[in-house]
């Protein structure tokens, strides 16, 4: 059991697979990295929080039920939820901490929108979890309500195109200031996360009881692909949008699909 568990968190689906979403990501997304600028912050700070948000990824991935887990837990999605959420608050705190009015506004600005996000993703993947092994009509509408949800609260859940830092602040977001190899390392951290919630978005939408775990595997792999191929392409192409746009729009799109596929689901379930 505990070497089940090492292998879980380490491995698969743990730090290893945490690793490969990420860089896949930066692949296939195509972001801008960091440059030079002029911030000082401490090296050992910044190193530990990127760390320390891997870990939790890891250890966020390793609670949820992937094809092929060699030690699944129990409703470990709750943990993967409480896990992920410190990893996505992490990256945010040299910004936080920075003391310069515009990065501290910009920070807040995308943890209140990537918060709501997170919020309305992880609930329809609880959803999605909850009637992973049902076989109905209505269970089927409702994994794709899920899906639509999940997809469109991912933008926000991790503060892309629209949803990003404010044009003010250029590319680099957040970043600005920090010295080159620490703002590569902070957009690593914060690559991982983004990564992970794609696929664990992929993961809570599809009938995974019901696939071989060979194919269920292949569709979150492909869907989390094709899902950053499209946000690549579509970058740029939608205008930023202000806080009470940005949480206005998410609630509207992702939260009355979110809300209208646990309806579903409930029926589904009578």
């Amino acid at each position: 059991m505990i070497v089940a568990g090492l292998v879980a968190f380490l491995v698969y689906p743990g730090g290893l697979l945490a690793i490969g979403l990420s860089m896949s990501y930066r692949l296939l997304s195509n972001r801008l990295l960091p440059f030079q600028d002029i911030l000082r912050f401490s090296p050992g700070l910044i190193g530990s929080l990127v760390w320390a948000s891997l870990v939790l990824v890891a250890g966020g991935l390793a609670c949820l039920p992937w094809p092929w887990h060699p030690w699944p837990i129990p409703f470990g999605w709750l943990g993967a939820w409480v896990l992920l959420e410190f990893a996505a608050w992490l990256p945010f705190l040299p910004a936080l901490l920075a003391g310069a009015p515009h990065l501290v506004r910009a920070a807040v600005r995308e943890a209140q929108i990537s918060m709501l996000g997170r919020t309305i993703l992880w609930g329809a993947v609880a959803t999605g979890l909850a009637i992973a092994d049902a076989v109905s009509g209505w269970s089927g509408i409702g994994h794709g309500l899920i899906l639509l949800s999940t997809l469109l609260s991912l933008p926000a859940a991790i503060n892309w195109g629209p949803f990003g830092p404010e044009p003010s602040l250029g590319p680099q977001g957040i970043t600005t200031g920090l010295a080159t190899r620490l703002a590569w390392e902070l957009t690593f951290a914060r690559d991982t996360v983004a990564a992970a919630l794609i696929a664990a978005g992929w993961l809570g939408s599809l009938p995974l009881a019901l696939l071989p775990p060979w194919l269920g595997l292949l569709a979150i792999v492909g869907g989390s692909a094709g899902t950053a191929l499209v946000l690549r392409w579509l970058q740029g192409r939608v205008p930023r949008l202000s806080v009470p746009s940005a949480l206005r729009t998410t609630l509207l799109g992702a939260g009355s699909l979110a809300i209208l596929a646990l309806i579903v689901s409930v029926l589904g379930q009578r």
